[in-house]
């Protein structure tokens, strides 16, 4: 005899999840990411490709063609994460749905998708990434915002996609500078209304607040899309199980995180787990890091 627990429709919860998705997984939008269908259910890594610069050459002569080169980037998917929550019946009769909302959904969505953050942020080092700049949070502006753009053209990152990610205390100052403040620059009041700095000097500027330092005083970092790969699918789906599978997908970038959802009668528990796999790497050389001390 199978036991139904009232007040539990996992496809809602999938609902509330996508809700905590769309604000929990922008940071991973400023990068390139490969969360397409042809990953979905096999293999054990994915592979990207990252063209090399070109040069133009003289039309007077004729159109002779050049040599261009793309370099293949493999992503290994060696990261599965979970986050899993277990919910007795007092605690459903108690809270029923209004429980495992409040509970359980911003928590499973914010440590996933903080999961994946932490891989790729890891990787922003000075091996591959050489270009830096040393800038204490009380001194970031928007000429500091400029420099980052003149430095990702030196890089050769094309001018659209480029992002800026910063912790509170850099984006603060950003937000405080007249510059940005001021609403008739660029027709737009968001700094002072909402506290929202908008598009600055080419950049969609994101605040985050678990930017590792990665042993070099790492702050902040200034990146085109294709500086930092992801690559993710949801686990396969259970054969045979007796329990319930629901997905939450942001519909951006296509990041899937997989919700399931069983009881165990021995124990009494609701059991619900948010996973996702994944795998990270780096791409071109087009990323600037902003250090708060040499």
């Amino acid at each position: 005899m199978a036991n139904v627990i009232g007040g539990i429709n996992l496809a809602q919860i999938a609902q509330n999840s996508l809700d905590a998705l769309l604000v929990e997984a922008f940071p991973l939008r400023a990068f390139t990411t490969d969360f397409s269908a042809d990953i979905a259910d096999v293999g054990e890594s994915v592979s990207t490709r990252v063209a090399s610069a070109v040069a133009v050459g003289d039309a007077t002569t004729g159109y002779t063609a050049a040599d261009v080169t793309s370099t293949a980037k493999t992503i290994t998917l060696d990261n599965h994460k979970h986050f899993t929550m277990a919910f007795t019946d007092l605690e459903i009769a108690k809270g029923g749905m209004t429980l495992l909302e409040r509970t359980f959904v911003r928590p499973a969505v914010h440590a996933v998708v903080n999961s994946m953050m932490d891989a790729v942020l890891a990787k922003v080092k000075n091996a591959p990434f050489t270009s830096n700049s040393v800038v204490a949070a009380a001194d970031f502006d928007a000429d500091d915002v400029a420099d980052c753009a003149k430095d990702l053209t030196v890089l050769n990152v094309p001018r659209t996609g480029r992002s800026l990610i910063v912790p509170p205390t850099y984006y603060g100052n950003l937000a405080k500078d007249s510059a940005i403040q001021a609403a008739y620059a660029y027709g737009g009041s968001e700094a002072i209304r909402e506290n929202k700095v908008p598009r600055v000097h080419g950049f969609d500027v994101y605040e985050y607040g678990d930017i590792p330092a990665n042993g070099e005083n790492l702050a902040a970092f200034a990146c085109g899309q294709e500086s930092l790969l992801i690559a993710a699918r949801q686990p396969a789906l259970p054969q045979n199980w007796y329990g319930s599978v629901e997905s939450a997908t942001d519909p951006d970038s296509g990041l899937t995180i997989q919700l399931r959802n069983w009881y165990d009668g021995t124990a009494g528990k609701q059991n619900i787990a948010a996973t996702v796999m994944f795998g990270v790497g780096t791409g071109t050389l087009g990323l600037k890091r902003i250090k708060s001390a040499a």
